[in-house]
């Protein structure tokens, strides 16, 4: 079997899928990259170690459809030999999640630290974080498939997939390419049915928000992932894109990726909704606050209309399965009289 991502691929390959306490650190990654080229000297040393641990005799276990060939973002192919895999890794929150959906919680012997969703993932072993994942920390789990994200280091996942491991990189970018990379996985783990099972739902949800929202006025919509200073998803992230199947037009659209913006910048767009993220915690309602009472903000219009809001930030940046609940949670806000309940 073989696969190829989907065509469509725009826009920032960076911030989109990280937690928040990475998210600024996202922007330093090319400094985090100078050091982590430092320490490679090691890779040599560990890869020898890992193939020396490794249980290189297991039985495969028998699998229909293997083995599987799957082309992923970087343009590598990625091969799965005669087996299902039984040890994998996972070297992003969204990854994660993916795999969890799948059913596949038994299988996963590593994950980031910031994989926090759903909470079983918490108790997994740690390989390090999504923009320095410790490869020898990886090898010491024996993987027989690692699933990572363009985001993770080049260097990482080559001396990860020079060891011998196969090694996926996703890098998607709307819903479509979600669904995509979910079938990827599906493939490559052997759960292709529980994948087309899932990329159904997350359609059909989809367009359950979209007949919703359709033939409605489009409001201008500012995202915030920081408010001092301010930062901004502008287009080509997957907020843009959200907002835009949302029912609503970005007012940020004039910058790529994820930008800071300037409290002039912010005044003269003059959005109609702002929406705010957060981790989900207590904080909200005080982040809130903190945000309209700000004097600077009081001439917003969405400030005097209260149409400041907060949604999870995993749900609008993490490009798994729950991303569709992010997409509903906007089109709430956008056009709260089509998501009433009657």
């Amino acid at each position: 079997m073989h696969l190829s991502p989907g065509a469509d691929r725009g826009g920032d390959s960076g911030g989109s899928f990280v937690t928040r306490r990475q998210r600024l650190g996202v922007l330093i990654l090319a400094a985090l990259l100078v050091a982590l080229a430092a320490g490679l000297a090691f890779f040599p040393r560990a890869v020898s170690r890992w193939q020396q641990r490794s249980p290189g005799g297991r039985m495969p276990v028998p699998s229909h459809g293997f083995p599987v060939t799957v082309m992923d973002a970087l343009g590598h192919e990625v091969v799965v030999p005669p087996r299902t895999p039984q040890r994998i890794v996972s070297l992003a929150p969204a990854m994660t999640e993916i795999l969890f959906a799948l059913g596949l919680e038994r299988r996963i012997v590593g994950v980031t630290e910031y994989c926090d969703y759903p909470a079983a993932a918490k108790a997994k072993p740690k390989i390090g974080g999504i923009v320095n994942p410790s490869v020898e920390r990886v090898l010491a789990q024996t993987p027989d498939l690692v699933i990572g994200m363009r985001l993770n280091p080049k260097p990482v996942l080559r001396a990860l997939a020079n060891a011998g491991i196969p090694t996926y990189a996703a890098d998607p970018h709307n819903i479509e390419q979600v669904v995509h990379t979910i079938a990827a996985v599906g493939a490559l783990t052997g759960r292709r049915g529980q994948a087309q099972e899932l990329t159904d739902r997350l359609r059909a949800h989809v367009q359950a928000v979209q007949e919703r929202v359709n033939g409605r006025t489009q409001p201008t919509v500012m995202l915030l992932y920081s408010q001092n200073p301010l930062w901004v998803a502008g287009g080509g992230t997957f907020p843009d894109h959200l907002i835009r199947l949302a029912g609503g037009r970005s007012a940020a659209s004039d910058v790529r990726g994820y930008k800071q913006y300037s409290v002039e910048m912010l005044l003269a767009r003059d959005p109609d909704v702002i929406i705010l993220t957060s981790m989900g915690s207590e904080k909200d309602e005080a982040q809130l606050r903190g945000f309209v009472q700000r004097p600077s903000m009081r001439a917003l219009s969405a400030v005097r209309r209260r149409r400041v809001y907060v949604v999870n930030a995993d749900l609008v940046d993490r490009a798994g399965p729950r991303i569709v609940e992010g997409l509903e949670q906007i089109a709430g806000k956008l056009h709260p009289a089509a998501f009433t309940r009657r």
